[in-house]
């Protein structure tokens, strides 16, 4: 329940701010596209949009608040603090721009931060209705119940056609044992919307706490019929009809929710627990085993594995499940009473013996700790709970190596490396995919623009019959004596990954002109790409299994780096040289090198979105968070818009 209020904030901002806005045409028709954008759920162009105008007038406070909004609803709430904040500098009583900071401090679970934007927000303005519901939201994460109530109370007494603010007063009741109250609030919600699915979802699960499975049931249909792909509502009527013991009703519902999302790890583990209780054991292992892949580090998905390998007899399978549970978590008492059960069954009674005396031993600690011993060290932490929390993962990503960094289940590559290279016209149409440069412009200001060149960190896709017409062109002028040929043919020549012959040709223009810095940076490019590709072709090739132990392999980048370098010494100012290299650090593990690169690049080029989303992800790797979201929305609003999904998916701290 917690974004509802978000959505119809929104909502009611966009249609009723206008106060603030620049009475110009051009400026308030800009801020009208950038709201509807959002308003359509085109965020990023919202952001595009709002840039824009602050860059032409950077003393308004509404782009700012607005970007804000496009940010947020991206899940990139510190980037929407820092522009609430801003229009706060620029309009101290901004109403809107303390309750939606409130909003986004609430998503970060900042509650104090947000409870203080919410109240000065009610000193402006008490009679807000929204200001009170999101509060009350606040209050109640708190776990401020009996306030939170109020708040919505107070809200639903300014404007009674809230639906959201009975549902989730609803929840408050149905917390303070007050269900009559909870269901009278459900009742008020269906009577102002009977298709909502949240409504009866919500009263069907209030029936479901008070043992009408009847009632329950009818209100998960009628939810379903509103909403068909509401996993929340599936995964409950399910557990009803569990309740009625009709388990194949609840098998189909866990079913469908997993065809409606592959990857909903908690249908997959409640399908598997229901699948092993009616003796569907093949199956329950086949759900587990792709709940391990979506989680590998919960202990309980190994232990309960392990007792359904014991049901079909695979004792090998179950004694290396509960050894995995007991890996993850000494202490748990349970796994090693099962494996010593498992090894007394495999007739390995020295091990059994050993696991049932180290599962005594933990009580016996167990004990000691409850009777106060503090030297009776057991671990009932926070790890305990990480481990066995279906939406914990670990953050950190790995595989920096090979220029990409991972978790186990997405790879987020980093931003390309930069080359100078032949514009072509579908290149031209995909967005931005060039960078000013003074030696690119000077070289296609010389060529009267004849052959034009960019600055891209994309592959620019020419027909095939393109790139060999152009090589046999420029071969002819060589051959007529054209040097200048030399640097357009290596650069078809890299675009069509003929490397060598690319390199060959750099090596033409420099040994012709030692300081020609795009053929000695497209030099160092060739070198880097034709390693890239050689690892890339041996990672793909089978190898004989047990042949030969696999051998890490390192790749010398020194010839790359000392085309760049080269190209600094030639032009200081030379970013994309600097850019390179920080990404060839990444290659060769130099992280804390890299991350110094990018921080030079963003110094010398403060709209290098490239720099600020590699950076980002060496964040995260290193586990900073909160700098990796600011750079990471920094690199979405500067235009790379796989930022928003990052920082959504690994810059949030665990719950």
């Amino acid at each position: 329940m917690k974004r509802i209020f978000l959505k119809w904030v929104v909502l009611g901002v966009l249609t009723g701010v206008g106060g603030h806005v620049n009475g110009q045409w051009n400026t308030y028709n800009m801020l009208q596209m950038g709201k509807n954008a959002i308003y359509f759920d085109d965020y990023v162009s919202a952001i595009d949009n709002f840039n824009n105008i602050i860059r032409l007038k950077p003393y308004l406070s509404e782009p700012y608040f607005f970007r804000g909004v496009a940010k947020m609803n991206l899940d990139d709430y510190e980037g929407a603090i820092q522009d609430y904040s801003r229009a706060i500098d620029l309009s101290p009583n901004y109403f809107h721009a303390y309750m939606y900071r409130g909003i986004a401090y609430h998503n970060l679970r900042k509650y104090e931060e947000a409870m203080k934007d919410y109240n000065y927000a009610i000193s402006l303005d008490p009679s807000d209705a929204y200001v009170y519901a999101n509060r009350g939201m606040t209050k109640a994460q708190m776990g401020d119940y009996k306030g939170a109530e109020k708040d919505y109370s107070k809200s639903l007494l300014i404007d009674n056609k809230l639906l959201a603010a009975y549902l989730n007063r609803a929840i408050m009741r149905e917390k303070l044992d007050d269900v009559d109250g909870a269901l009278a609030d459900c009742n008020a919600a269906i009577k102002l919307n009977m298709f909502s699915d949240d409504a009866f979802g919500l009263r069907g699960y209030l029936w479901y706490r008070q043992k009408d499975y009847h009632n329950a049931i009818e209100d998960f249909n009628r939810a379903l019929k509103a909403n068909p792909k509401n996993k929340r509502i599936l995964m409950s009527r399910a557990m009803v009809w569990y309740e009625m013991k009709k388990y194949q009703e609840a098998l189909d519902d866990y079913s469908e929710v997993v065809r409606i999302d592959s990857n909903y790890i908690y249908a997959y583990y409640n399908r598997a627990m229901l699948r092993g209780e009616v003796g569907d054991y093949n199956n329950a292992i086949a759900d587990l085993d792709k709940v391990v892949e979506m989680n590998p580090d919960n202990i309980l998905i190994y232990f309960n594995r392990g007792l359904i390998k014991m049901e079909i007899k695979d004792l090998p399978g179950a004694y290396n499940d509960f050894s995995e549970s007991i890996r993850l978590y000494p202490d748990f008492v349970k796994a090693y009473m099962a494996r010593a059960a498992v090894g007394n069954a495999m007739k390995d009674y020295a091990a059994a013996d050993r696991d049932y005396a180290q599962a005594s031993a933990i009580m016996e600690r167990y004990r000691k700790m409850k009777a106060g011993d503090r030297n009776a060290l057991v671990d009932t932490t926070e790890n305990f709970r990480r481990l066995i929390d279906f939406s914990a993962r670990n953050d950190r990503m790995r595989d920096v190596i090979n220029g990409r960094v991972q978790d186990r289940n997405v790879i987020v590559a980093l931003q390309d490396i930069f080359c100078i290279r032949h514009l072509s016209i579908d290149s031209l149409r995909s967005g931005k995919v060039q960078y000013y440069n003074q030696h690119v412009m000077a070289y296609n200001q010389q060529h009267n623009y004849t052959s034009s060149l960019s600055v891209t960190n994309r592959k620019c896709n020419y027909p095939e019959e393109m790139i060999r017409m152009n090589i046999e062109r420029y071969s002819d002028e060589i051959q007529q004596g054209n040097a200048d040929a030399y640097l357009l043919r290596g650069i078809f020549y890299m675009n069509n990954q003929e490397y060598p012959k690319a390199i060959e040709d750099f090596n033409k223009v420099v040994d012709a002109d030692p300081k020609d810095i795009l053929a000695i940076f497209n030099r160092g490019n060739a070198r880097m790409l034709m390693y890239d590709y050689i690892e890339s072709i041996d990672d793909n090739t089978n190898r004989i299994v047990g042949s030969t132990p696999e051998v890490k392999r390192s790749v010398d980048y020194s010839e790359v780096l000392e085309d760049y370098r080269k190209c600094l010494e030639i032009d200081p100012s030379f970013v994309f040289a600097l850019f390179n290299m920080a990404n060839v650090y990444v290659k060769s593990e130099k992280i804390d090198q890299a991350m110094e690169a990018y921080t030079q690049v963003i110094a010398m080029d403060k709209d290098l979105a490239e720099a600020y989303f590699n950076r980002g992800l060496l964040y995260i790797y290193v586990g900073r968070k909160a700098e990796a979201n600011a750079d990471l929305s920094k690199a979405g609003e500067l235009g790379i818009t796989d930022a928003y999904n990052i920082i959504k998916r690994y810059c949030r701290e665990e719950e």
